[in-house]
């Protein structure tokens, strides 16, 4: 009894199947971006890495900086509506 097994994706098969919310540009940049550059040859898995890493790494940056600017404003904004907490 010979079992098959499930056809190995492609590295481009891969990547398209990331599912990136609509709502997130940022994502889906990045994710289109790695599937132009698979279409161009760079389709090696490691490399495939690095090319999303770097691009994530900043997003993630500019994440935390929003994340923080966003708790001292709501820090802000309790103080003037909540007077003495």
């Amino acid at each position: 009894m010979s079992e098959e097994a499930a056809p190995v994706p492609t590295v481009a098969e891969v990547v398209e199947s990331w599912n990136v919310p609509e709502e997130a540009p940022v994502a889906a940049r990045i994710r289109n971006n790695i599937l132009v550059a698979i279409e161009r040859g760079y389709d090696d898995p490691q490399l495939v890495a690095d090319l999303a890493v770097g691009p994530l790494v900043m997003a993630l940056g500019k994440l935390e900086v929003e994340l923080a600017d966003a708790r001292r404003r709501i820090e802000h904004l309790e103080r003037t509506v909540i007077p003495g907490e």
